[in-house]
């Protein structure tokens, strides 16, 4: 068997040459740009304050961090530029004071009062009405508290509290009725205790008085007086 040496051609067979490939020609540079900013050609941002480049950097607040072509930044404190332009700043205070009078022209003061009510001694079921001095022709109702489990009913009215006795409770109130009635508030369960958020009262009286009425029923076992403190924002004066 022949060697490898004596088996590898040195030259091309008879008829045949290598190919040689033509140079590609190269595709020219393109010419350098210029930036807009690095000649200072373009009015630059006057509101922008970073002492550097943000972390969100793009090409626009690059070519503004430095002005010109001298590549040092200008702008190394945070507050903004006086701004040169026309125009002006424009500061607004607004303060409101409410005050209140009566017609007798004494002060009306808006601070919630607190209304301390003991019915008599009531079986179980019983109810004890009341019309109380609540010092305003309107309020707002904002927490009541009672000693034992009752039902509390406001009205702005005595003949409203009359119409609405028969009742019973927990039962809805006829739509189609203007019954007069402020809040139905039963407390059965300790703590004795409501807040209200938005229930306001008015006296319906003709002419109008500072007096809300009452029908507090003891929902006891037992015979007790019922205590109640009821926090109130007089809305009108007296």
């Amino acid at each position: 068997m022949p060697s490898l040496a004596d088996s590898l051609r040195k030259d091309s067979p008879e008829g045949y040459a290598p190919a040689v490939m033509p140079a590609s020609p190269q595709a020219p540079l393109p010419s350098p740009v210029t930036l807009p900013g690095q000649d200072n050609t373009f009015k630059v941002n006057p509101w922008i304050r970073s002492p550097i480049p943000p972390v969100n950097a793009g090409p626009d607040t690059l070519r503004q961090f430095n002005d010109g072509n001298t590549n040092v930044p200008r702008r190394r404190v945070l507050p903004l530029p006086a701004n040169t332009g026309t125009g002006g700043t424009v500061t607004s205070t607004t303060n409101v004071t409410v005050t209140g009078s009566s017609s007798g022209g004494s002060t009306f003061s808006i601070v919630a009062q607190s209304l301390s009510i003991t019915t008599p001694i009531l079986g179980s079921g019983s109810t004890a009405t009341l019309a109380l001095n609540v010092k305003s022709k309107s309020f707002q109702l904002v927490s009541c508290v009672a000693n034992g489990p009752c039902e509390i009913r406001i009205y702005g009215s005595a003949a409203a509290m009359a119409m609405d006795a028969a009742r019973a409770l927990d039962a809805p109130l006829p739509a189609e009725l203007a019954n007069g009635l402020v809040t139905d508030l039963v407390l059965d369960t300790s703590p004795f205790s409501w807040n209200w958020q938005n229930r306001v009262g008015v006296n319906d009286d003709s002419p109008q008085a500072s007096v809300a009425y009452l029908a507090i029923t003891n929902l006891s076992t037992f015979t007790t007086q019922i205590q109640i403190t009821i926090t109130a924002i007089p809305l009108e004066s007296a």
